[in-house]
């Protein structure tokens, strides 16, 4: 094997693979994520420069440039792959990974031999064995192409329908875009969509019956708090049960949480009537249960709960993360999307195990964790099929590091110690025992109306905290905590002695915080109702990555179209009233489901069943639909974002309005265009106001108002009345008239002429020069002199250029 050079994503990946490997297999040198980027749409057409309502797709893919401060990287590897005859890349392992690699051996125009390392852990035996055995890089020429469809398709969808909304729906004087993307706005669908939700609610009550029951050893409380069984089934079907639906879930919530309530007084009152005095059996069942450590963090999973500990946001959460990583090197990779760890980690467990419990906070659970509990497969916390297409695995302390812990996590700043206690907490825990306790239920049944109520009381009682008592044991739910339970021999019934009716009343759901919305991103296939996109998009893992789905919310807060209140988020003003347009016109871009019907195509683009063109240009067809409809609301406006100030002649035009009609100028109007130009409109009329509070426009000239008509004969359309008393506006709409007007035909002269051309010269004249002006011209023009002719020629008409 002659020269070879190693290409990886990122120099931490670099690092590894040196220790791995050294210089075995070349040179090893790192890119930094894409240090190639699609030339933007003003640099591939000028006409592109002006924003307006159109699809920004030149016809072809965009080709790629250098990100200007990442050129060293690029040059290091291009400088090393000369005279190089073999390129290994070992970038992630995913469709990005794949798309870093490939752009850049398609750069630099290397034209060897090309192999691919594949591998979803970095640690050396991992990385030794990837190298080992690897891969022609043909085999994955497929995941390349489907990443170039994905980059095409999202910079020319989002910057195309940014545009259109921007320059149909924003007010004069507004500043910023008002941005759109295939992550983004679904986002602030689901942000205004909770937050219509809070809005129309309105409160149910909802009924329990508290029931008074008296055994030998003394009373206890029983109630009812749902309908029978037999009642719901013959009200609607059961739902089927999500199994992927965590008990502690925040984000989403149950599809109907008041089904099997009692919505009706009358049943509860007429079931605490017929209660009231009997004698039933009371069975108690009492049993051990178990629950076991919950899963290790992804970065989703670490976001929401630094939000939900800390009230931090998506981006501090990473930012901190990152800091760990890099700059103290004390956890693994924080950005990846997976909660299993590989199974040959299993062997770094005594290890990380004695560092994090030598730690001072952590030292009260060494006893708890001297025999470690590895739990394998996907139930459990080591996986290697769990982590099958998977680049990166959770994120745990680093095991390589592990001997330092004690000299650095004491020193870290006050966020990477608290983070890194988070990430350490979660680890062990997920080797500690399990949580165990007692479940004891109390139970009667009381016929009524043909169905068997069921009466109980329940609680649990804590016998082995176990993992609880790394991560901290939640206070137990109103409800869980076992109650005093008289003594209650078996087969003992019991008198209800009295009965009470309890009201409670429903709450609107809860807004999102920043850590519920992320982890929202990453489930988004359960907001879909299809079930073959449902299940595209949970294959995706939602919507965004782990890596951009703090950022997403961030642009969403630093664009307007939603505001941060305390720890929760809401749309701005701004944002509803975008999305209400959107869903009015185009909802297929507020839809998470758009992403799936993406990742279908590309997935055939991955497959070999479709080009990556042909998957772009069918994408493209529905984004040209929605930049029609988009365009079509010209005459609506989404103001987001803050105002410019207006023009001197506007707040003198203003101030003189106020003096006049003896107003107080309202608030804004020196400071904000748009408050300024509405204040005009509203006490002068758009028309007398002008543009920018100057002198209104003069009545149109004569010539103008006759070109008007003409033009107006020719396309069949109609002179606005208010056109005909401004100049300005009569121009504009000449212009746009202009446009659509079917070509002027030439005069009699001009066609009799071109007509002699075309017979001196021997040709046929063309059917278009008889019918438009300028084509008869263009054919004159063309032809002077060729047919012999030396004069005779008329005067030129008026559009005929020499």
């Amino acid at each position: 094997m002659g020269k070879s050079v190693v290409i990886c994503e990122k120099p931490s990946q670099a690092k590894a693979i040196r220790a791995a490997v050294g210089n075995r297999y070349g040179e090893v040198l790192p890119a930094r994520g894409h240090i190639l980027t699609l030339k933007e749409p003003d640099d591939v057409r000028a006409e592109w420069k002006e924003w307006s309502a159109t699809l920004l797709w030149p016809g072809k893919f965009y080709e790629k440039v250098p990100v200007p401060d990442a050129r060293k990287f690029l040059n290091d590897i291009r400088a090393a792959a000369t005279g190089a005859d073999t390129i290994i890349i070992a970038t992630d392992c995913d469709r990005e990974g794949q798309l870093i690699g490939g752009e850049i051996v398609d750069y630099i125009g290397f034209r060897g031999v090309v192999k691919r390392a594949i591998f979803n852990a970095e640690d050396p035996k991992s990385l030794r064995e990837a190298f080992e055995r690897l891969h022609p890089n043909e085999k994955f020429h497929g995941l390349y192409m489907a990443g170039q469809a994905r980059e095409q398709a999202d910079q020319v969808t989002n910057l195309s329908l940014t545009r259109t909304a921007t320059v149909t729906l924003k007010p004069p004087g507004q500043k910023g875009a008002i941005g759109i993307g295939r992550v983004k706005t679904p986002v602030l669908g689901i942000v205004c969509k909770r937050e219509k939700e809070i809005l129309d609610f309105k409160p149910r009550d909802l009924y329990e019956v508290d029931a008074e029951v008296r055994v030998a050893a003394g009373p206890l409380v029983l109630t009812c708090a749902r309908l029978p069984a037999s009642v719901v089934k013959e009200e609607e079907p059961e739902a089927e049960p999500d199994e992927e639906l965590e008990a502690d879930e925040e984000a989403l919530e149950a599809a109907d949480p008041l089904r099997g309530r009692i919505l009706k007084r009358e049943y509860a009152d007429g079931l605490a009537q017929a209660a009231k005095g009997l004698t039933r059996p009371v069975s108690v069942k009492s049993e051990k249960k178990r629950q076991g450590p919950p899963r290790l963090f992804d970065l989703t999973a670490l976001q929401a709960a630094a939000s939900a500990r800390f009230g931090w946001s998506g981006d501090k959460t990473l930012s901190t993360a990152q800091s760990l990583y890099a700059t103290y090197t004390v956890i693994t990779y924080p950005r990846g999307e997976a909660q299993y760890l590989p199974e040959n980690n299993i062997a770094d467990v005594p290890k990380l195990v004695s560092a994090l419990t030598g730690l001072g906070p952590l030292r009260p659970h060494r006893a708890l964790l001297a025999k470690p509990e590895v739990r394998k497969g996907k139930t459990g916390h080591f996986s290697d099929k769990a982590l099958e297409g998977m680049s990166h695995y959770a994120i745990i302390p680093n095991a390589n590091t592990a001997e330092t812990f004690g000299e650095v996590i004491p020193r870290l700043p006050a966020d990477e110690a608290r983070l890194f206690d988070l990430i350490a907490r979660q680890y062990l825990a997920a080797l500690a025992p399990d949580f165990e306790y007692r479940q004891t239920t109390v139970e009667m049944t009381v016929p009524w109306k043909g169905h068997d109520w069921a009466f109980r009381a329940s609680g649990r009682v804590p016998l082995i905290l176990g993992w609880k008592e790394i991560t901290g044991a939640a206070p137990l739910k109103t409800g869980e905590e076992e109650p005093l339970f008289p003594e209650i021999r078996p087969g003992e019934s019991g008198k209800i002695v009295e009965t009470t009716v309890r009201t409670l009343t429903t709450k609107a759901p809860a807004r999102y915080t920043e850590g519920a919305l992320i982890k929202v991103m990453k489930e988004a296939w359960r907001l879909v109702e299809d079930p073959e996109k449902r299940a595209r998009l949970k294959d995706a893992k939602g919507i965004g990555t782990p890596a951009t789905r703090g950022d997403v919310v961030k642009g969403l807060l630093t664009q307007g179209q939603i505001v941060a209140k305390g720890k929760t988020l809401q749309p701005s003003p701004g944002g509803m009233a975008l999305y209400d347009l959107l869903m009015e016109i185009a909802p297929n871009v507020v839809d998470p489901a758009r992403t799936a019907q993406w990742e279908m195509a590309f997935d055939f683009v991955e497959k070999g069943r479709m080009t990556a063109e042909d998957a772009v240009a069918r994408i493209l067809k529905d984004t040209e639909v929605e930049i029609s409809r988009i365009a079509s609301a010209s005459g609506k406006q989404v103001a987001i974002g803050k105002g410019s100030k207006p023009t001197e002649k506007m707040i003198a035009a203003a101030r003189m309005v106020a003096e006049r009609k003896g107003i107080k100028l309202p608030p804004g109007v020196t400071t904000d265009s748009a408050k300024c130009r509405a204040f005009l409109d509203e006490h002068l009329g758009s028309r007398q106001a002008g543009e920018g509070g100057e002198r209104p426009s003069s009545a149109p000239s004569e010539k103008q108002v006759a070109l008007a008509r003409s033009l107006a004969e020719r396309t069949g359309a109609q002179i606005p009345e208010a056109a005909l008393a401004s100049a300005r506006d009569l121009s504009s709409w000449i212009d746009a008239a202009m446009k659509k007007a079917p070509p002027r035909p030439p005069s009699e002269k001009q066609l009799a002429f071109a007509e002699k051309l075309a017979e001196e010269a021997g040709i046929d004249l063309p059917e278009t020069a008889r019918t438009d002006m300028t084509a008869c011209s263009a054919f004159i023009d063309k032809n002077m002199g060729k047919g012999g002719s030396k004069g005779g020629a008329p005067k030129r008409a008026t559009g005929v250029r020499r």
